[in-house]
């Protein structure tokens, strides 16, 4: 059985341009989309043809192309209609396609295919199959051997699909266990598309590292974000009124951001009624921008570079060290500028490390990183690990470790210092004194629990923590001249936190 248009009613004369019109909108879902679709408007209470928007376009072609999607939006872009689109595309022109819809709730997947059913027949006869041989609430099969099945995510999983499309994906509780029984369905060659709003109560949902990953480039899934101006009719009197509005209503942004985000950002930040540090300020200070291939820089795993070391630069590093071993956090250290002449008066962001480095591996990595930006000084945080990359350091010798604000090597991050490291970072966000340029940075700032100062459970802080260190090196530099330990390997190594002779 294979796809064709459906000729048996047309006039001889009108056959011809069937076939060419059938064949167009074979090669091209686009110009299917515009041509012959029509959607419900709940507004005027009509099925109306589809009109599409400029993202919507881009969507449909990014649809068309990937095999694995993970897609997060704003609300009321059309986005459900669109996969509806693309699946009716593929159940007549690439018969015979198998169609899964999931929802978290069966009645939701009901009623997507209830759209797919009425957009099937508001075509044009000679472009649908010659009849339906099987419907219900739940299946719809097309003569041409194509066929729709509505599920409940707790369903699904003896049929294999050529599309599979889960809906509101980061409201589903189990949705990674759900993939692992779903996936195996479109293994042989079918399509998964993972489309949702935010779910700001779960900022460690599966669907929320799966878009994450996407976004940094690891693993299968194509990333697709669409924001709220997405829709052409939302202006910014639009965007002020409606967010006032949601304000309002429990005295947080949390639900706007949730339901219209202007960035990925935005739509992943974990709810920001008990966050740290405002996610505006956090934003206002990203400026998000890919590492740089450099020469001569220093070829250590893990490093990203934005910008090389500059002669008129002052440089200093943070360093939030972890155990280093395959289950541990990251070891991360990041590199800011004082005085970047692109960004005069604000503390930049040029290079991060980051890798799972046992204590001894990344005091030297640090090491090398500080010799190549013009021997910066160095602010570790002194806890655990951090004991043993100072040792390190100093047993190494020329590297400067600098003191915090106890007046000891490295930075205490008790119930004393680490309240005063986030109050001096806040201080730095809130006055835009500082430069982001890592996204995943950004996240982790976002992510940071007022009450605790750590991320929420599943959650990382390790590249927040690094960031704050070397920002409050330079807020103790600015503040008075900061006491440095520049050494040769010393005989008599000393305990840094209790003053004793090792």
């Amino acid at each position: 059985m294979t796809a064709a248009p459906n000729l048996a009613h047309l006039p001889p004369a009108a056959e011809e341009a069937a076939v060419r019109e059938w064949l167009r909108c074979r090669r091209d879902v686009v110009a299917f989309a515009q041509a012959h679709v029509h959607i419900y408007n709940a507004t005027r209470r009509a099925w109306l043809p589809l009109r599409l928007w400029p993202q919507q376009r881009t969507t449909l072609t990014t649809l068309a192309q990937e095999r694995l999607v993970a897609l997060l939006k704003a609300r009321q872009l059309g986005i459900s209609w669109l996969t509806l689109v693309y699946a009716l595309w593929l159940l007549l022109f690439h018969a015979p396609a198998t169609v899964l819809l999931f929802s978290m709730r069966e009645a939701e997947a009901v009623e997507l295919l209830r759209r797919l059913r009425g957009m099937y027949e508001r075509l044009p006869s000679w472009m649908q199959a010659e009849g339906v041989v099987q419907q219900s609430v739940t299946v719809w099969a097309l003569s041409n051997g194509s066929r729709v099945l509505a599920f409940s995510t707790r369903g699904g999983r003896g049929y294999t699909g050529t599309l599979a499309i889960v809906d509101e994906a980061d409201y589903v509780p189990d949705l990674g266990q759900f993939l692992n029984g779903v996936k195996p369905t479109i293994d042989a060659g079918g399509q998964l598309f993972l489309v949702s709003t935010s779910d700001k109560r779960r900022p460690t949902s599966t669907f929320k590292q799966v878009f994450r990953a996407a976004l940094a480039g690891v693993g299968d899934y194509a990333p697709v974000f669409l924001p709220w101006d997405a829709c052409p009719q939302r202006d910014a009197a639009w965007h002020a009124r409606t967010q006032a509005e949601m304000f309002a209503q429990r005295g947080t942004h949390d639900d706007f951001f949730a339901e219209y985000p202007a960035t990925p950002e935005e739509a992943l930040a974990p709810s920001q009624a008990d966050r740290r540090l405002p996610l505006a300020w956090i934003l206002a200070c990203l400026e998000e921008q890919p590492g740089l291939i450099v020469p001569n820089a220093p070829l250590l795993p893990g490093l990203t570079i934005y910008a090389p070391p500059s002669p008129q630069g002052s440089y200093v590093i943070g360093v939030d060290p972890a155990e280093g071993n395959p289950h541990s956090d990251e070891s991360v250290a990041t590199v800011l500028d004082a005085t970047p002449a692109d960004s005069p008066g604000a503390w930049v962001e040029v290079a991060a490390l980051a890798g799972r480095l046992e204590p001894g591996l990344l005091a030297d990595y640090v090491a090398q990183l500080a010799r190549y930006y013009g021997h910066a000084g160095v602010m570790v945080e002194r806890n655990n690990h951090g004991h043993s990359v100072i040792h390190a350091l100093l047993r190494d010798g020329g590297t400067r470790v600098l003191n915090g604000e106890d007046g000891r090597p490295g930075w205490l991050t008790n119930v004393r210092g680490k309240p005063l490291l986030y109050d001096w970072l806040a201080q730095a966000l809130r006055d835009g004194s500082c430069r982001l340029r890592s996204s995943a940075t950004a996240d982790q700032l976002a992510a940071l629990e007022a009450g605790t100062l750590r991320a929420p459970a599943g959650l990382h802080d390790d590249r927040a923590m690094s960031f704050a260190l070397a920002v409050a090196a330079l807020v103790l530099r600015r503040g008075q001249e900061n006491a440095s330990v520049v050494v040769a390997a010393p005989d008599v190594l000393t305990d840094v936190d209790q003053g004793r002779a090792w």
